[in-house]
């Protein structure tokens, strides 16, 4: 499963600015890190009322990350957080 496009399909919809959303994936060995940036405005859209979306679209990549062997972490980094910086 492609799980970049995947959030890109659920979360295109629901934002204002879809065209600034960014997915990025890191893959370390079994382990793969996603970071999604959002415009201000669009991030409580992706966290969602109580964190429900981004709890969900977690788990769902979590899920479809197990079934490919994978350690999945989906995080929404904030506008100032260099990507790169976040390399464990």
């Amino acid at each position: 499963m492609d799980l970049e496009t995947f959030l890109r399909d659920v979360l295109t919809p629901v934002l204002d600015h879809p065209e600034e959303l960014s997915v990025e994936l890191r893959k370390n060995g079994k382990r793969l890190d996603i970071f999604l940036r959002a415009r201000q405005d669009d991030r409580g859209r992706v966290v969602g009322r109580n964190g429900r979306m981004i709890s969900s679209l977690r788990s769902l990549c979590k899920v479809a990350g197990e079934k490919q062997g994978l350690h999945v972490n989906l995080e929404l980094a904030e506008d100032d957080v260099d990507f790169g910086a976040l390399e464990t």
